[in-house]
């Protein structure tokens, strides 16, 4: 590098660090190398008398000429005040490069917010495919909810004495253990259908003679989600009476494990009141909303028939009828369909019931064990091919 462009950029470099615009043409080369490396601080170099810069900048000694710009004579030759052009132009090249620079990323940065943006449509349209296909899944997974709760059922089906014969003779399991274990199913079965979706609400109300009936309800489930708007939302509810207390703790050590339970005696009785909505984005069928109702139904009754004291009759009545619906479900039976629409509960239920009758709260859910076995014996007779 020549001893004239040195000296240049080494002006360039003090300019820019220091900005005092300096003559280094007269310097020696070794002075210039100390010049562009320029050791000492901005900061230190405020506190500095023009001397000491120089000897520290430029060497012991050294001493440039500075532009002050003090006033110049008239006679002065123009020509000696453009001595700096190179410089001018050194440092409107470097501004035409950090122009380019500045320019090229915002290029980049264009691009990427281009492509930022094409991602995250991308995204929206994969979740919105993913929450279509999910609902159309939606029957399928009930179907598989509908076997993970009866197989737990099941269990219970097959264990159910009668209580008969001498007090000291082996009757099974005590009420309290089928309760308790239908309060654990519930308590699995209401936090799966969380999980597909549905939004429900389970709270238990204290049934008193008192005449205070402003008892504050115990909240046995709902729902994490919180989306229920009330609006335009497939949704149904039923009350089922008699539910012994301490399915609140089988079902809250399922549900809450580690929570403190409430303390409640254990005799005392409630009524169950239970909502469910199914969300828009997820909707179903007609006819498995209302065969889940039913479904629903008959597995808090099984809970509430399995009361200290009640015959066990009753409770393996509700059971057995839970499988059935259960089998008798349309998500479930539409995979074994034959040519033909198959018969739904629902007509069936609806048959010979007056107007009246259907508005009652929970009505629909509350389908006779009759036409359950009625409407199982029409799947088999379709299914059957007779």
């Amino acid at each position: 590098m020549s001893a004239e462009k040195k000296a240049r950029m080494a002006q360039l470099s003090v300019l820019s660090k220091y900005g005092v615009l300096a003559d280094f043409s007269a310097l020696q080369e070794a002075q210039l190398d100390r010049a562009l490396k320029a050791v000492v601080s901005v900061k230190a170099a405020q506190g500095m008398t023009f001397a000491k810069w120089c000897d520290q900048v430029l060497g012991q000694g050294a001493r440039v000429p500075v532009a002050s710009f003090l006033a110049t004579p008239g006679q002065t030759q123009f020509s000696s005040l453009t001595a700096t052009t190179d410089l001018a132009k050194s440092l409107k090249a470097q501004d035409k490069q950090h122009q380019i620079t500045v320019k090229g990323y915002q290029q980049q940065i264009e691009q990427l917010q281009a492509e930022l943006q094409a991602l995250r449509d991308e995204q929206s349209k994969t979740a919105a495919a993913a929450e279509q296909a999910w609902s159309r899944d939606l029957p399928a997974q009930l179907s598989y909810w509908y076997l993970d709760t009866c197989a737990h059922l099941h269990e219970i089906l097959w264990d159910i004495n009668e209580v008969e014969g001498a007090i000291f003779e082996q009757q099974g399991q005590f009420n309290r253990d089928y309760r308790r274990r239908i309060g654990e199913i519930i308590g699995q079965a209401l936090s799966h259908l969380d999980a597909l979706g549905f939004t429900l609400d389970v709270q238990l109300q204290e049934i008193t003679d008192k005449a205070d009936k402003s008892l504050p309800p115990i909240e046995l489930y709902h729902s994490r989600s919180g989306e229920d708007d009330g609006h335009g939302q497939q949704r149904f509810d039923f009350v089922v009476h008699g539910v012994q207390a301490d399915v609140i703790e089988a079902a809250g050590n399922f549900l809450h494990p580690g929570r403190a339970q409430r303390e409640i005696e254990k005799h005392r009785r409630f009524s169950c009141q239970v909502d469910v909505a199914i969300s828009r984005g997820h909707a179903l069928d007609e006819d498995d909303v209302f065969h889940l109702s039913c479904y629903m139904h008959k597995l808090f009754e099984a809970m509430a028939r399995a009361g200290d004291k009640r015959p066990r009759g009753s409770l393996r009545e509700k059971v057995i009828l839970c499988l059935l619906l259960s089998r008798t479900a349309p998500c479930t039976t539409a995979r074994y369909a034959r040519a033909g629409a198959l018969p739904r509960l629902q007509d069936i239920y609806y048959r010979g019931i007056t107007p009246r009758e259907a508005r009652k709260p929970g009505a629909a859910s509350d389908v006779s064990s009759g036409k359950i076995v009625e409407h199982l014996l029409h799947l088999m007779h379709i299914q059957g091919g007779s």
